[in-house]
């Protein structure tokens, strides 16, 4: 398999993952937009609950969480480094893949990672959608649909992302096999 055929599996998975992406991120913006074109509409005051610094506090820890996870998986497995350890850890228990079953195993388990980012960052949006339901206090809700907006915004699948991989791929399938044999 050449370099090309690498490309168009790459090619391939960024187009049909792209869907996944938008569903996530149109939701959580339509979302959003309802809550503010009611609040714009409407302005309803503040409702009084009894343990609404509870909840302030709550929601906040639970959007830091989310926003630290996200940062924590990006900075994590969305590199290079990690593509390339990842290719040659699963040379390595199956010596026999070739380089087209190598790439679609790195964007298969690439792109659950990235659908968990994604998710992340709905739910950020979502969360701060639901906070103004309960409360009708629209601070937070505009505060986690910034950072969930750009959460999604800058983990948008892209083929830059993958350009590499077709070269790390020849690399480690030049490397000599356990049993001695050379693949090339």
């Amino acid at each position: 398999m050449n370099i090309q055929d690498s490309r168009t599996v790459i090619n391939n998975f960024v187009k049909n993952i792209r869907l996944y992406w938008q569903v996530i991120f149109l939701i959580s913006v339509l979302c959003y937009g309802f809550s503010f074109l009611y609040r714009m509409d409407n302005s309803p005051p503040v409702r009084d609950i009894k343990h609404f610094q509870l909840l302030n506090w709550g929601s906040f820890a639970i959007a830091l969480f989310l926003a630290i996870s996200i940062l924590y998986i990006k900075r994590k497995y969305f590199r290079l480094r990690y593509f390339e350890n990842f290719l040659e850890n699963t040379r390595g228990e199956n010596p026999d893949m070739d380089e087209q079953q190598l790439v679609r195993r790195l964007v298969r388990h690439i792109g659950s990672l990235m659908k968990r980012v994604w998710i992340m960052g709905g739910s950020l949006i979502l969360l701060g959608v639901i906070y103004y339901w309960i409360t009708l206090d629209a601070w937070n809700m505009h505060v986690y649909f910034v950072v969930g907006l750009y959460s999604l915004v800058i983990n948008y699948p892209r083929r830059d992302l993958f350009m590499d991989i077709p070269y790390v791929i020849k690399e480690i399938l030049k490397k000599p096999r356990k049993d001695g044999e050379n693949r090339v």
